[in-house]
């Protein structure tokens, strides 16, 4: 039931949050146990459910001034600082209950204290993003690639998920790890892969909506091509991305035995290194196979 009372159809979220646990839980994280499962699902459904409030064509998503009075009253929401009855626009008051809601089982299920400062600033930076793609949308202002990429990786939340595979796995990267020279690109390319598959298999939608906010669409605008050939663009950019990631991966593997650390932190990077990249994999067969509301698209384009 957290999910039902967000904003709109009750039935439609009853049904979205059945089709996550059905489908998306066992291709993200097909090894986490069932109750960190259902809280992967759970916030995928919040993240899918607020991006429909502010997407290009809704008022919140033009308005840069509505857009940070709600994000405002959401993130206050999720750090436990609003009382009921103290958001400014009650149809979000769903969404803002249902943010205190995840934050408290996040707390509850982080695998230590330092990874959920991090979760939250990720997932903060996230939700921040509504008002700056609303503030983007108002300008008018074509973006570059590297401008839309490095916008993306935070509004397309990656690194909430890389975050989450931590939490599945209930393991703990030692920080000299993370401060490893590959640790950051790695984690970027990650990012990049996941952006980019989200990307391509929502263009159909986010084009017919409106909303050039796309990697294809701006890849096409930035060659001066048509559409599908900033389609092809984004693939091969995801193919080399993901190679970068392989790569990385296998520069990661050594790192925590060249530091000195015991076996088990050797076994909990490569248990997270592993469980990212079937992340991945789940990430690509969910939205090209099993996400409604992309394949439903998809399948009305190639009819035409």
């Amino acid at each position: 039931a957290r999910a039902v009372g967000l904003v709109g159809d009750r039935r439609a979220v009853r049904r979205l949050r059945r089709n996550y646990i059905m489908h998306a839980g066992p291709r993200l994280v097909p090894d986490a146990p069932l109750t960190e499962a259902c809280l992967v699902c759970d916030w995928t459904v919040f993240l899918i459910v607020i991006d429909d409030e502010f997407d290009d064509g809704r008022e919140l998503g033009m308005r840069p001034e509505l857009a940070q009075a709600a994000i405002e009253d959401v993130i206050a929401a999720y750090r436990g600082q609003a009382g009921e009855g103290a958001f400014r626009l009650a149809h979000l008051a769903g969404i803002a209950r249902t943010a205190a809601d995840l934050a408290r089982r996040f707390e509850a299920s982080a695998p230590s204290r330092e990874w959920l400062l991090r979760f939250n600033r990720h997932a903060e930076e996230h939700i921040w993003t509504k008002v700056t793609e609303a503030k983007q949308r108002r300008s008018q202002a074509p973006l570059d690639v590297p401008s839309y990429v490095a916008l993306r990786r935070i509004s397309g939340a990656p690194y909430t998920y890389s975050d989450l595979v931590e939490m599945t796995e209930q393991v703990v990267i030692p920080e000299r790890v993370q401060a490893a020279a590959a640790w950051g690109p790695m984690l970027d390319a990650f990012a990049d892969v996941w952006l980019g598959i989200q990307d391509i298999c929502s263009c159909a939608k986010e084009v017919a909506a409106g909303d050039d906010l796309n990697l294809a669409a701006v890849m096409a605008r930035s060659a001066g091509c048509g559409l599908q050939q900033g389609i092809d663009r984004a693939y091969e950019w995801v193919r080399e991305r993901s190679r970068d990631f392989t790569v990385q991966r296998a520069q990661l593997a050594d790192v925590p035995r060249h530091l000195g650390l015991d076996s088990g932190a050797e076994q909990a990077v490569e248990r997270y290194l592993g469980s990212l990249e079937r992340l991945i994999g789940g990430h690509l067969a969910w939205n090209s196979q099993d996400n409604p509301r992309y394949t439903q698209v998809m399948s009305r384009s190639r009819a035409r």
